[in-house]
């Protein structure tokens, strides 16, 4: 017992922490895709759990039996294995009750349509169209997704958005200034999950309406990602034209 619960503990760490290197330099390098580099990273916290719940468990029935160099061996993995599954699990858990949706836009009703995007997408890929069926769930989960409307000329407040999207280092695709449109595509930092972005900007009542949407490629949950990434742009711009008013 004294020798085989070190080499199983060894194991463990070797073997979940070769799938997260392999999760994430997988994806890096273009030999898995991000779903599968997703899928393993999620099975290396299953592994931490249980090599967490093992480490107590051997620290239990080798505090007499083994020695201090042991000892301290097992202490490390109770505490590396539960930092790692802890700080995993506090990113999934409170995404769990959010909607398996992935397409958000601040217009339900005649959402940004995407123009240059379909081709980019692949025979795989989610549907370029946004679904009817998403938006009374968007709207009872993500009611702060909403459209920004300024006194702004739509030409100025075009400008701004177009600037706005470079500054987030999203890729532009296509630019209509005449339609107010821009395309772009946001990258996910660390399994390169590739979102599709749309921003419209177009006079209505005699203001200035900015609409946007944002889709996931793939994947039906984007864990609040899309809403997200929508709420933190929008208050960007409104924060960029209110500074224009105070110059």
């Amino acid at each position: 017992m004294q020798r085989f619960i070190p080499i199983t503990l060894y194991g463990l760490i070797v073997l979940a922490g070769s799938m997260a290197f392999v999760s994430i330099a997988g994806v890096r390098v273009g030999l898995l895709e991000p779903v599968v580099g997703f899928i393993l990273i999620k099975k290396t916290v299953l592994a931490a759990i249980f090599l967490f719940f093992f480490s107590i468990f051997a620290y239990w029935k080798c505090r007499e039996i083994c020695n201090n160099e042991k000892r301290c061996f097992i202490a490390a993995c109770i505490l590396f294995s539960g930092l790692y599954s802890t700080a995993w699990l506090s990113f999934y858990v409170p995404k769990m009750d959010l909607p398996l949706i992935n397409d958000i836009t601040t217009d339900t009703q005649t959402p940004p349509a995407f123009i240059t995007m379909s081709s980019f997408r692949h025979a795989g890929d989610n549907d370029i169209s946004y679904p009817k069926t998403f938006a009374k769930i968007q709207k009872a989960s993500y009611p702060e997704v909403q459209p920004v409307i300024t006194d702004k000329s739509s030409s100025l407040v075009f400008r701004k958005v177009v600037d706005l999207v470079r500054q987030q280092g999203w890729q532009v695709v296509s630019l209509y200034p005449t339609a107010g449109v821009i395309e772009a595509t946001a990258t996910t930092p660390v399994f390169w999950f590739m979102d599709d972005v749309v921003v419209r900007v177009r006079s209505v009542d005699g203001q200035t309406r900015v609409d946007m949407r944002s889709s996931s490629r793939i994947g039906n949950h984007d864990f609040g990602k899309n809403a997200y990434r929508i709420e933190g742009f929008m208050s960007e711009l409104v924060l960029s034209l209110e500074t224009l008013n105070e110059s």
